[in-house]
């Protein structure tokens, strides 16, 4: 697991020394994602720069790499999981390798199967390689999105990074707020689809690979789509044998590591499965346990079950509102504004747990993948609701929603119920998007100073929906699917990304594998999502066969916090600041005199607007960094050049 940074000329053939000072710079900001070592090459239209965390190859893994025969040169985020059985193919092939690193796979890969290249990864991993005789440039990211890919791409060059914050680093950097982008970002947490919230930074979209010829030309290609092959005539004993199976493939690949590797354990379905998976493949010892002093939202009594029934070394790791101290940097650190308060959760579990380790294995993608959140439950309760009652009813329902009282505790009923009728006059599809949102588009455009922007966040639900291509009336395979190329890259892995290498930890998900990823897919709804019971039935039904109804029949907790109550109290003194005057000041394109009645009304206690605010007070804090520019100071960091022999034949 690494950062990567680089560049790619379009208008000159060669680097002044004071530009390459500046992609230095930005190289080494992302030292916290590979403290281990930093090196930089540049020739011709190329800079390339690496920050590595030492993972695979200890000795011989050093980045950027050039491969065997020096046509091409690599910068490569990730792991490549099957790396040792692709390296076997390739010899048989006739390649020759000086390393036994998966970096020098993917290089080999790419000599031998060009663009198809992806096809055959199985991994998590954004690179960049240049082709030094024929020029151009291939950029290339994982089926899920699990590690980031930011490109900048104007009329002079290609820039690419694993973080935005590198870009500030930039001596011709301009942060400018896309203000086309902030209304997905009001109503969802997070900057949906490929844009951020940077004017004229974008991601590279998940399972994509993008190639720029020496010619000029760009092409871009999605080189893998889950299969739409419904599984049937399989009785639900063999779907949890199978399920079990795939589970246990993807576990092993992801325990391959020339370091020891730990565990998050939450007590819930997906952890405790990955763990019994784990500990019945390796001699992994510990794991670690996110406790809160909250009784209501504390699973460690659950854990710590789990982990003995294991015999695993669990490790307690509490968080108090003294963390919200850490506001600031941790919302810089998520890069992209990024409303998730488990993030706050995330960063504290990683702190404690990069103390010992560099690699963490975790549940992500059990939810996406097997129909676990109770957002299915709520868009299918709707596909009935919708189509039996007429939509003027629907739409009195809606306009009633706001008036019902939600107390401040962790996704209360009344909560549920508040959320789920105020969407009620809005499509499925649509609504399916806002039970984890915040702001509904109509809420949303009265935060604008400028109302033609104010007018575009009203369509925010509804382009989704389209680029999707999702039935006004979605089926849950439907939903599944949209879900793992918007919600899962953009708000879950991007979450468990920037917090854990934060602190140098690389966190796999082995639910992410992409057979079993398929697999759960494809099942028949009521092997996960019955029209009696609970979700993510195939699932639980595992979880019993170990654990019994303890893990089995427990209630779905996440990484929530009490963020109603923080904010009134502990954390209130951040949020003043945040969401002061002055600051609103400096952020022109909100309606300031808005966000401060929205606040007011949350302080005395009028309203619960604990999550929104929250997302507003990750707007202000990303703002100061990425916009004006007030961020964490650059690390002095040891960054190495590496040159390779020339070839005759290059351009």
């Amino acid at each position: 697991m690494c950062g990567i940074f680089g560049q790619f000329l379009k208008t000159t053939n060669s680097f002044d020394p004071q530009r390459v000072e500046s992609l230095c710079r930005a190289t080494n900001y992302l030292t916290h994602r590979g403290p281990d070592s930093g090196r930089w090459w540049s020739e011709g239209q190329y800079y390339f720069g690496h920050r590595r965390l030492s993972i695979i190859d200890l000795d011989h893994g050093q980045q950027p790499m050039v491969s065997e025969d020096g046509q091409y040169v690599i910068a490569f985020n990730g792991e490549i999981y099957n790396y040792i059985e692709l390296r076997q193919e390739l010899i048989g092939l006739g390649h020759v390798f000086k390393t036994d690193s998966d970096t020098e796979v993917i290089l080999e890969g790419y000599k031998h199967w060009g663009e198809g290249l992806c096809e055959h990864l199985t991994g998590m991993f954004a690179f960049a390689i240049a082709d030094r005789i024929n020029g151009g440039l291939f950029l290339a990211r994982d089926r899920f999105g699990e590690k980031p890919l930011f490109i900048k791409d104007d009329a002079e060059a290609v820039t690419f990074s694993s973080e935005l914050g590198a870009f500030n680093q930039l001596d011709n950097h301009k942060g400018e707020v896309d203000q086309a982008a902030l209304g997905g970002y009001l109503c969802l947490n997070y900057v949906p689809g490929e844009d951020t919230l940077a004017k004229g930074i974008k991601r590279l979209p998940v399972a994509t690979w993008r190639k720029y010829d020496a010619n000029g030309q760009v092409r871009q290609y999605c080189y893998w789509h889950p299969s739409r092959s419904k599984i049937e005539n399989t009785s639900f004993t063999d779907a949890m044998a199978h399920t079990q199976t795939l589970l246990d493939e993807g576990v092993k690949l992801s325990l391959r590591s020339d370091v020891p590797v730990t565990l998050f354990l939450s007590g819930g379905i997906d952890s405790t499965l990955i763990a019994d998976s784990v500990k019945r493949q390796s001699d992994v010892e510990h794991a670690y346990c996110l406790d809160f002093t909250e009784p209501t939202y504390s699973e460690y009594d659950a854990a710590k079950y789990a982990a003995d029934t294991l015999g695993l070394d669990l490790r307690r790791v509490p968080l108090t509102a003294d963390a919200l101290e850490e506001f600031l940097p941790i919302a810089e650190r998520l890069d992209d504004p990024l409303a998730d308060s488990s993030a706050l959760a995330v960063w504290t579990l990683a702190r404690e747990t990069a103390k010992d380790y560099k690699v963490v294995l975790s549940g992500d993608g059990g939810d996406e993948l097997f129909g676990g959140y109770l957002t299915y439950k709520a868009t299918a309760l709707h596909n009935k609701v919708s189509a039996m009652m007429p939509h003027p009813v629907r739409k009195l329902l809606a306009a009633v929603a706001p008036h019902i009282p939600v107390s401040a505790t962790k996704v209360s009923t009344s909560y549920k119920a508040r959320r789920f009728l105020r969407a009620l006059d809005l499509d499925p599809a649509e609504a399916h998007f806002t039970w984890n949102g915040t702001w509904l588009p109509n809420e949303a455009t009265r935060f604008f100073a400028d109302p033609e922007y104010g007018e575009l966040a009203k369509g925010v639900l509804k382009a989704i929906t389209q680029r999707d291509a999702i039935p006004a009336h979605p089926s849950l395979d439907e939903l599944q699917r949209t879900d793992i190329v918007e919600y899962l890259p953009n708000d879950i892995l991007t979450k468990t990304d920037r917090t854990t290498m934060a602190f140098g930890l690389e966190s796999r998900a082995s639910f992410l594998y992409p057979k079993l990823a398929e697999y759960g897919i494809n099942l028949p709804d009521d092997y996960k999502m019955p029209a009696k019971g609970k979700p993510k039935h195939i699932l639980r039904q595992l979880a019993a066969q170990k654990y019994g109804t303890r893990i089995s029949q427990a209630k779905k907790q996440g990484f929530s916090i009490p963020v109603h109550t923080w904010l009134r109290h502990q954390a209130r003194h951040i949020m003043e600041e945040l969401l002061s005057p002055q600051r609103l000041k400096d952020m022109p394109f909100l309606d300031a005199n808005h966000v401060i009645k929205i606040k007011n009304l949350h302080s005395d206690n009028k309203a619960q607007y604990g999550f929104e605010l929250w997302g507003l007070m990750c707007l202000s804090a990303w703002h100061n960094a990425r916009i004006l520019g007030r961020g964490t100071d650059n690390p002095i960091a040891q960054l190495d050049r590496i040159e390779f022999p020339s070839l005759s034949g290059a351009a």
